[in-house]
């Protein structure tokens, strides 16, 4: 099989996935940790901390599964997908940096929860978003790219994180403050990393939004009038416009149905 060559919006959608697995690391390794030593500094004896802390990443999985498919199908219209993802990666990005900024542990995972979602639901956004970045024949490649080379990739911070807190002594630092500098490192690596890539994607496969499906279903149902003057409003039993009373044609463009002081209520 010959080598295939990566373009460049497929090289800028990989380096999404060499920023987020940053955090896949941080809280697969450190963030237990430091939600131990929270914890146990608060009298919360190990099995409890463990119970909470899965507890935490469960509501976070809940909360994807139930707005996940909503926001799933508002994304599918025409130039939504990259606005929700920005801001559920932002949510991630910004829940990450502030995870430095508790001091107690139930607000800690609260905060963390908050990352989770914004990271869980930036995923469903970015893998959707492979169809716009390139075609059928070269989607598992590109896929297996992003995959392999976002673990690669985050190893950086992730070693440098790992060694801020494990020689935070060495350093003159605290945990605490060796781990704010963690979450900000990471943080600041997910947003940089993420850059290029929203700079340059645009969407191209996408549902029409409602007011043109709309507009369409409309001009289909007026061509079959003849008059101008007849009023329409929708038919339960048919997608065609019925007549009411209510509803007038204002203007004589075919699609131009509205109700006085409203707007769309045809079909």
């Amino acid at each position: 099989m010959d080598k295939i060559k990566l373009t460049g919006l497929e090289k800028r959608w990989i380096l999404y996935d060499v920023g987020n697995s940053a955090f896949t690391l941080l809280i697969s390794t450190i963030i237990p940790i430091y939600f131990n030593d929270l914890a146990g500094r608060a009298g919360i004896s190990e099995v409890d901390y463990l119970a909470y802390w899965g507890y935490a990443a469960s509501l976070a999985t809940a909360i994807v599964a139930v707005i996940g498919p909503v926001l799933g199908t508002i994304a599918d219209t025409q130039n939504y997908k990259k606005p929700i993802f920005t801001a559920s990666m932002m949510l991630g990005v910004l829940g990450c940096a502030a995870l430095s900024l508790p001091t107690t542990w139930i607000v800690f995972l609260a905060v963390f929860v908050l990352a989770r979602v914004g990271y869980s639901a930036s995923l469903i956004f970015y893998d959707s978003m492979l169809v716009d970045v390139t075609d059928n024949n070269r989607m598992d490649v590109v896929s297996s790219h992003g995959y392999a080379w976002g673990y690669i990739g985050s190893c950086v911070p992730f070693v440098l994180s790992l060694g801020i807190v494990l020689f935070a002594d060495a350093l003159g630092l605290t945990l605490r403050a060796a781990m704010t500098i963690a979450f900000c490192l990471n943080a600041a690596w997910w947003a940089l990393m993420s850059l290029p890539f929203l700079r340059s994607y645009r969407q191209t496969h996408f549902a029409a939004r409602a007011s043109a499906a709309w507009a369409a279903r409309c001009a289909t149902s007026a061509g079959r009038s003849t008059s101008s003057s007849t009023s329409w409003r929708s038919s339960s039993s048919s997608t065609a416009c019925t007549p009411s009373s209510r509803w007038r044609r204002p203007t004589a463009a075919p699609w131009a149905w509205t109700r006085r002081g409203c707007s769309w209520r045809c079909c």
